[in-house]
């Protein structure tokens, strides 16, 4: 599938939250560096759990600080979220590139975004120290993005090679 094919299309931050929310996400950025960052995102999280520009702020918060578990969660409801509005499998190791091509050419941003959303969380586990648990994840977003647009096939070189040695040790 062709990951880069596509027409100007509204971006998935193209349904806009409410003002407060907004605003709090633009307090959340301000104060950022003061700690306080997180109750206004939280809040933005509870009055718009499911709009996408409130989970990618959210992902990002946990990412810098190094909140994993917590960045793997929100990566998988804003997934869950493109997944509902794409119509795709419940499980995302059911995913066909058939899916993903017949009839959401005009939605190929969202397409990136739930292969991106599954990526993500393969390296999220991997900083976690459970590398073994992303190669699956990367090997479904490799098998659906073959011309590797997204940057994948490295990343799972890389992924196999820190995982063989410990198979390894195990014999």
């Amino acid at each position: 599938m062709d990951l880069l094919s596509f027409d100007a299309e509204p971006l998935f931050f193209e349904n806009p939250p409410s003002d407060e929310v907004v605003q709090l996400i633009q307090r959340a950025a301000e104060d950022y560096s003061d700690g306080n960052a997180e109750s206004d995102l939280q809040r933005a999280y509870r009055l718009a759990p499911e709009n996408l520009m409130v989970l990618v702020y959210l992902f990002r918060f946990y990412v810098y600080r190094h909140r994993f578990a917590e960045a793997i969660d929100i990566s998988q409801q804003a997934r869950e979220v493109a997944r509902r509005q794409l119509d795709l499998p419940e499980d995302w190791r059911e995913l066909q590139e058939t899916q993903l091509s017949e009839g959401h050419e005009r939605e190929m941003v969202l397409v990136r975004f739930y292969l991106l959303c599954l990526k993500g969380e393969a390296y999220l586990y991997a900083r976690q120290g459970d590398t073994a648990k992303g190669i699956p994840l990367l090997e479904k977003v490799a098998a659906m993005d073959t011309k590797d647009y997204l940057g994948t096939t490295a990343l799972l070189e890389i992924f196999r090679r820190n995982v063989q040695p410990a198979a390894d040790t195990m014999r």
